[in-house]
């Protein structure tokens, strides 16, 4: 949040009560190109984070896929045994 001061050209930011020798439109507009680098910067940990999930579903996946083949050999074993 903004506020105005006496001096012209110059307003004090409420959040961190700095004063800021700029433009107010200038201002809403570093604000805006932060807020959206934040953002892009969110969505790539959310991808990377994603990622890693996928890799550890994958890995799952042959794990349970060699178990599986695993337990069809044994039971192939099992049944010409009992054969």
């Amino acid at each position: 949040m903004l506020a105005k001061t006496d001096k012209l050209g110059i307003v004090r930011d409420l959040n961190n009560n700095a004063l800021l020798a700029n433009d107010i439109t200038m201002l809403h507009s570093h604000r805006e190109e932060h807020r959206k680098k934040i953002e892009i910067h969110n969505k790539l940990n959310d991808i990377n984070i994603m990622k890693e999930q996928i890799q550890q579903c994958l890995s799952l996946r042959d794990e349970i896929t060699e178990i599986r083949q695993l337990l069809q050999d044994h039971i192939e074993r099992d049944n010409k045994w009992q054969a």
